[in-house]
């Protein structure tokens, strides 16, 4: 018999999960007669992500990043922030939880530990040289503020016509990845890098891209229109009282400028859904945040959004 590996995941203050696997397999399908976990119900659409995680600083190469999810524990959807782990084996990543479609809803398939697949055949293509890339069109706009620029070590020169590359922070995934700076070899002679910027625009941010332009040439382009403002959405009326508040143990503060933002009870598909406490970067302007809360109106129950204040 195949040794195993225990596995223990928090899911909240003093509240763990053991997760049994066959060494080698990771999955419960590889062990005959292995008992399953019975799946989460039924919702009528995927939730909602509860925060948007940034990744803090690696504690080694060996850790992964694994995404904030969702998870079903003790009878109701709970928010798992993300944080850095390392694998179960050197070969492993981490895949995602994912809502698949039902019939009649959608349902939550766990996230687990996997081989990583086999790198892909890639055919080298020689092609000429191209012309410099204008700005690009398509803009990335969030709300999120970008965190300060990491210090970066620049290496030795390659050769006397690389240009240094500036590292910045880009987004992927709905969160702040910080993509390292690097030397670069120039498409043809003659042309400078400009490096990529976030703006603030109508309390949005937008990211413009890098991108490369002739020595001496100012590129004049005219301004986007302003992005989109969804409308505030409706409060929501519910007939059943929220549960009493969670104990939560409130970590270490990453950084002077983020906000602990308290964990409370919203509604997700049908049924109250616990969000977990996180520490937040407000947006800029902002200093305090005000707490979402449920009001007694009637016989019924009015959820009132959390928000920033000045």
């Amino acid at each position: 018999m195949s040794p195993k590996i225990r596995r223990v995941y928090s899911i909240g203050p003093r509240v763990a999960l053991l997760l049994f696997s066959a060494a080698g397999a990771f999955a419960a399908s590889a062990i005959p007669n292995a008992p399953t976990v019975p799946p989460a119900p039924i919702v009528d659409r995927p939730l909602t992500p509860a925060a948007n995680d940034t990744p803090g600083e690696q504690p080694s190469p060996q850790h992964a990043w694994v995404p904030g999810h969702w998870r079903w524990s003790e009878g109701a959807y709970v928010w798992e922030s993300g944080r850095w782990e390392i694998p179960p084996a050197p070969t492993l990543v981490w895949h995602a939880p994912e809502w698949q479609k039902q019939q009649n809803g959608y349902v939550l398939r766990e996230g687990y530990w996997d081989e990583a697949p086999p790198p892909a055949a890639q055919t080298v293509v020689t092609a000429p040289a191209a012309r410099p890339a204008p700005p690009p069109v398509q803009e990335v706009v969030v709300t999120a503020p970008p965190p300060p620029p990491q210090r970066e070590v620049i290496y030795e020169r390659p050769s006397a016509v690389h240009v240094w590359v500036p590292g910045y922070w880009g987004w992927r995934g709905g969160r702040h990845v910080w993509v390292s700076g690097h030397w670069a070899r120039p498409p043809r002679s003659n042309l400078v890098w400009v490096p990529a910027r976030w703006e603030f625009r109508a309390g949005r941010y937008v990211l413009i891209e890098g991108y490369w332009r002739d020595a001496g040439v100012v590129v004049m382009s005219p301004p986007p229109p302003p992005p989109a403002v969804a409308p505030s959405p409706e409060p929501q009326v519910v007939v059943v009282a929220p549960p009493p508040p969670r104990q939560e143990v409130v970590y270490v503060r990453p950084s002077a400028y983020h906000i602990w933002v308290p964990g409370y009870w919203a509604w997700r598909g049908g049924r109250h859904v616990w969000i977990a406490g996180h520490y937040e970067l407000p947006p800029r302007g902002y200093r305090a945040w005000v707490e979402p809360r449920w009001e007694r109106r009637g016989g019924s129950y009015i959820f009132i959004e959390g928000r920033w204040g000045r």
